[in-house]
């Protein structure tokens, strides 16, 4: 698909720019006579430049200046006297036009002796709206262009056309041949936009239709049946709080799926906060009470340590053997782990990528919790429920599967990705959790930055500072200046602001003896992450200097105060992750406070990080990341090539996705 399109139907007089807002720069189409051409050599090998004046004709103001860059041989037939076509953006100096290296062309023949120039004597790519489709390395972009714009208009092109007939007469779409003329020959701009949103329409109906048959092949697979509801209510009465309405809400709703025969497939959804562990829980506990075992995939070694924690805590008084497992275990300690696993002595086993291991198996697998499911692919997902099926019963039981995501998603979004997924939503937080503060600050007041820390150190609360880079201030952990891919963001490294801190800080503390400062970044082995998150949680070390790594599975109680530097970097969606690793305590007296640290320039640049400032709703923040950013940065979908669209704007097209679901009958 094009990535935009240049307007090139109309030529401009050079005597008409005048008309152009400087501050608007429009790109245009002019077309004139070379004159006073100078060509000369730069101090850079291979690089050439041709400055001239162009001239229309037309009079004492139809003449511009013109710069060319190229290689040596890139201006070959340009001579005083010769007329070309240019398409470019004007900058005006001391009153005149100017054009900046345009995209040119000589023009041959007649053409070059005509003042009008009709549309016949151009060259094609300068009569039409021209796409510009995306840079494919290797492959020169004018050769593709003219390659696809070759193929669309040939008239021996034969497509069979994927939409049913009945589809395309009831929305008046026009035919796949017509379509692909559209976009990458348009005749217009609204021959675009139709054409557009007919493929769009397509890849939507062709994901959903493989939705619609997940959902029926899914409806005839068996599961068992786990009934041991009573469970539910003797781990609520062992709580000291009682559970929201919401969360009470999402109980019943999962309960009542874990009665059937058919499996279970539900997102659990709830903003950072939301309590949607004591749910997940609950689920497993009555999957226990009924006889069977329950996996839990979490997506690091810290959140795995924590989540067994949690299990441990919540489900040990009701007799639940709860167990993690972990790629760097020792081998005779897995071996028993598994063994003990095999013959239904372990009940609940919580593993990170470990639980794929084909070793892996279960006496009778009834439930499969993922957490933070949005780390999984699709494909790993679906991987968990088929590896561990008990193929031992006739037919063969599919265990249940429960998804919890903490980073709400958008509901087209959620349709595109979890149609075949029923969805509870936990709103609101538990009563007494205090509102986390929101500060956006330039990093020129770092040492003001310094002294709050130093202050809430000292009244006992801890404090995180997440980095974009673990030992470089220039690359990022994951190959650029931060961890979406690199937006040329300067960086201080974890070690850098670590020994800053230490040093800064602890003058600002002296009240605080041993102030102690932790590193945690993705470099360190799994044992070392759960050591540090250990020593932070028990009051060891009071400051955690960290990269993205806490974006889940920190939940320090004492973490009161969160800093997170470059932050106009990071989506909102990620930004909100991290400031809901603070503030988690409740009854306190003092509320969570997260600090958006990043230089004033750039903090003018991206004002669509006041939108967080201003808000804590996670699923309106998430709206407005899909937004900004589009569903392929927000969900890491081109990571793992689960939803590939080329055409349909999920930001843009909900219309057309709730379209398709009511063609196809899902609603």
């Amino acid at each position: 698909m094009p990535a935009r399109y240049e307007d090139r139907r109309h030529i401009t007089p050079l005597g008409g720019l005048a008309d152009y807002s400087l501050n608007a720069s429009p790109e245009c189409v002019v077309s004139g006579c070379v004159t006073e051409l100078e060509t000369r050599r730069t101090r850079v090998k291979n690089v050439h430049i041709a400055a001239f004046e162009l001239d229309d004709l037309t009079g004492p103001t139809g003449r511009a200046k013109v710069i060319l860059f190229g290689g040596p041989r890139s201006f070959f037939g340009l001579r005083d006297g010769a007329r070309i076509i240019l398409y470019g953006a004007p900058r005006w100096r001391n009153g005149s036009p100017e054009f900046e290296n345009p995209d040119w062309a000589l023009l041959k023949g007649d053409a070059a002796t005509s003042l009008k120039l009709p549309d016949a004597q151009r060259p094609a790519e300068w009569a039409r709206l021209l796409p510009i489709y995306p840079t494919v390395k290797g492959l020169n972009r004018k050769l593709l262009a003219g390659i696809i714009y070759d193929c669309v208009t040939s008239p021996e092109l034969v497509l069979t056309d994927p939409l049913p007939g009945a589809i395309l007469k009831k929305h008046s779409f026009p035919s796949i041949k017509e379509a692909f003329l559209g976009v990458h020959a348009p005749r217009s701009h609204d021959d675009i936009e139709i054409s557009r949103r007919r493929l769009a329409y397509q890849e939507l109906y062709e994901i959903q239709e493989k939705i619609r048959e997940s959902v029926k092949m899914r409806k005839k697979k068996n599961a068992p049946s786990l009934a041991g509801v009573r469970a539910v209510s003797a781990l609520t009465e062992t709580l000291q709080f009682r559970l929201t309405e919401s969360q009470a809400d999402a109980v019943r709703d999962i309960s009542g799926d874990l009665c059937k025969t058919s499996p279970m497939h539900r997102l659990l959804q709830g903003d950072v906060g939301s309590g949607k562990t004591i749910v997940a829980a609950c689920a497993i506990a009555q999957c226990v009470k009924s006889g069977y075992q329950a996996a839990v995939l979490v997506p690091t070694t810290v959140l795995c340590a924590q989540f067994a924690g949690e299990c441990v805590k919540y489900l040990s008084p009701l007799g639940a053997r709860c167990r993690e497992i972990s790629s760097g275990a020792p081998a005779n300690e897995r071996a028993r782990l598994l063994e003990s696993l095999k013959r239904g002595e372990t009940d609940v086993l919580i593993g990170t990528h470990a639980l794929f291991n084909e070793n892996v198996e279960f006496r009778s697998l009834g439930l499969v919790v993922i957490d933070e499911q949005h780390r999984f692919g699709v494909r790993q997902r679906a991987r968990v429920g088929e590896n561990f099926y008990s193929a031992s019963s006739f037919p063969p039981l599919y265990p249940h599967t429960l998804m919890m995501s903490a980073t709400p998603i958008p509901r087209t979004l959620s349709l595109a990705l979890y149609g075949d997924v029923d969805t509870t939503v936990i709103t609101g937080k538990p009563p007494g959790r205090m509102p986390v503060i929101t500060k956006i600050v330039s990093d020129n007041h770092i040492s003001d930055v310094y002294r709050f820390i130093a202050k809430r150190v000292t009244a006992g609360d801890r404090c995180c500072w997440v980095c974009r880079t673990v030992g470089s201030d220039e690359a990022g952990e994951y190959g650029g200046p931060d961890n979406t891919g690199g937006r040329g963001i300067s960086a201080v490294s974890v070690e850098s602001r670590a020994k800053d801190i230490e040093k800064s800080v602890s003058k600002l503390t002296k009240i605080v003896t041993g102030l102690k400062v932790e590193r945690l970044h993705g470099r360190m082995s799994p044992e070392e992450k759960v050591s540090v998150i250990g020593r932070f949680s028990d009051g060891s070390s009071q400051i955690l200097v960290s990269t993205t790594v806490i974006e889940v599975g920190v939940d320090i109680p004492e973490a009161s105060v969160i800093v997170i530097e470059g932050a106009s970097g990071y989506g909102l969606s990620q930004l909100h992750q991290m400031r809901g690793r603070v503030g988690r305590g409740y009854g306190r007296e003092r509320g969570g406070v997260c600090v958006l640290l990043d230089s004033g320039k750039n903090i003018k640049r991206s004002q669509r990080i006041e939108i967080l400032k201003n808000c804590d709703d996670g699923f309106a923040i998430a709206d407005e990341d899909l937004k900004l950013r589009g569903a392929g940065e927000l969900t890491g979908l081109r990571q793992h090539g689960d939803i590939p669209l080329k055409a349909a704007d999920l930001s843009r097209d909900a219309d057309l996705l709730e379209l398709v679901r009511a063609d196809l009958l899902f609603i």
